[in-house]
């Protein structure tokens, strides 16, 4: 194979082993695709790294405890301690910043930023909470429970501006000590990061010339706690005295049953301060826990070195017949892979690493595995074929093209509850077009198929023409026993 890959992580870059990476706390971050992790606030004081715990904790701390003093001398918004703290909440973008390769918005996070109107709701909120006399500067870490545009990847950013020159500074410890344990010397430019001045290696997977800025492995979250706040009640059965103050400040965290319920937390907490606090100390006990990337049960960051393991065992030969037309070329080399891609899973066992701890990963992880196994194949047969792929946190729908022609596949998890209705987005979008576009719809079994599987079918035979260019493929990835349990 001639080495082309998708999902080159920093490790394979620049030939470090992960081992030691791993036994140094740092994240190993994919340099051509965001993972959709973030910096959380609540986890900087527990980090094993001090350039976390103790240098970007301070600085977390030191920069809103400011603006709570602000605020708390300001009068009404627009006056001067106002203006003052509003300068302080205006997190700038720079050249670079996204060089962590961190990113959890479905197109990164560039572009995105605390502007003005995000800035000003967000101080009106927090004078609202002191109004209420609240005292604990970390009642910032919870605003993207409040405040409705204040997601992870914001949060994220907010952490590594402020806390900049602490985690250059983990960054350069981490140079000198691969060089000094490894003999290890990475090149490295010189690189101006708001009023920071940094050498760093360049990625060469940054269309914008971006550093690889590095980050430790034990502030890092995947799901914000209240994107899924039924966790809360697993978390105060195990606490008696915080489950006494729950259920005086905000026993509605009980009756939590669906997202949408979390409006009633919202809403109870800003009650009192007692309220609040309860809230805040409770965020603060159930983020204790990073985001287990060696586990990884989401499959966030393992897809690239799997894909690379299965494809260098398990070779393809593709039969590209040059004298067909050129879509037709693509789309046979598209079904010889997702033939190799069911035989992988069924035959040779690449269904066992959908699973952690017998629950199935993030159906990100099975796209980005079948892209990264598609385009190593590609490229060990010679063929030009470019993946063109949305690298952000969303879903991985992708296209194989070769000029202008393009071929469509998206690969589906059973478990996802919009199986059909993706299916039938797209018979109604090409009704509209009245145009032929070739694609492949893949649908893995993981659990929970229920009858999506014979309602894709229907609708394909009831619409022969558009089934002929939207093909149906059924892999079967549910859990087998193993040899020593069968009889």
């Amino acid at each position: 194979m001639s080495g082309k890959r998708i999902g080159v992580t920093f490790a394979d870059q620049f030939g470090i082993p992960e081992d030691w990476l791993k036994q140094k706390g740092v994240f190993n971050p994919t340099l051509d695709f965001d993972a959709p992790l973030y910096i959380d606030p609540f986890l900087l004081p527990d980090s094993r790294q001090k350039e976390f715990s103790s240098c970007a904790f301070e600085a977390y701390e030191a920069h809103f405890a400011e603006i709570h003093r602000l605020l708390m001398l300001s009068v009404q918004p627009g006056d001067k301690a106002w203006a003052a703290a509003l300068k302080r909440f205006r997190f700038r973008e720079s050249a670079g910043m996204g060089g962590t390769c961190l990113g959890y918005t479905k197109h990164g996070t560039k572009g995105r930023g605390w502007g003005p109107v995000l800035s000003g709701r967000a101080l009106h909120w927090a004078k609202g909470v002191i109004d209420l006399g609240v005292k604990d500067p970390e009642m910032f870490s919870s605003m993207s429970l409040f405040e409705d545009g204040v997601g992870p990847d914001l949060i994220s950013d907010m952490v590594t501006n402020i806390a900049l020159e602490c985690i250059l500074k983990f960054n350069d410890r981490i140079y000198r000590e691969l060089e000094a344990e490894l003999g290890i010397s990475i090149g490295r430019d010189a690189y101006q990061l708001n009023s920071f001045s940094a050498e760093l290696p360049k990625n060469p997977f940054s269309n914008t010339g971006d550093p690889v800025i590095l980050v430790a492995d034990d502030v890092l979250k995947f799901l914000p706690l209240m994107e899924d706040p039924r966790q809360l009640p697993k978390l105060i059965q195990h606490n008696e005295q915080l489950r006494d103050r729950v259920n005086n400040h905000i026993g509605e965290i009980f009756k939590i049953r669906t997202k949408r319920e979390r409006d009633a937390i919202r809403r109870r907490a800003m009650v009192d301060a007692n309220a609040f606090q309860t809230l805040l100390d409770l965020l603060k006990i159930l983020e204790k826990a990073p985001y287990d990337i060696y586990k990884d049960p989401q499959g966030l960051v393992q897809w690239s070195s799997i894909a690379k393991d299965y494809a260098s065992v398990f070779d393809l030969k593709i039969d590209d017949d040059q004298a067909l037309p050129r879509i037709e070329r693509i789309d046979r080399v598209c079904g010889a892979i997702i033939q190799q891609f069911t035989e992988l899973v069924e035959d040779r066992r690449l269904w066992r690493v959908f699973y952690v701890d017998g629950k199935p990963r993030h159906e990100r992880f099975a796209q980005l595995l079948f892209l990264a196994i598609a385009v190593s194949y590609c490229d060990a047969n010679g063929l030009d074929i470019s993946p063109e792929s949305d690298a952000g946190a969303g879903p991985v729908d992708f296209k194989f093209s070769v000029g202008s022609e393009r071929v469509l596949v998206e690969i589906k998890l059973s478990t996802n509850s919009s199986v059909v209705s993706g299916y039938t987005k797209q018979l109604d979008a090409y009704n509209k077009a009245e145009r032929a576009k070739r694609g492949h719809y893949v649908l893995i079994d993981v659990g929970e198929i229920g009858e999506k599987w014979d309602r894709l079918r229907e609708i394909a035979a009831a619409n022969p023409d558009f089934a002929k260019y939207r093909k149906l493929h059924l892999v079967d990835g549910t859990v087998r026993e193993s040899a020593s349990k069968l009889k």
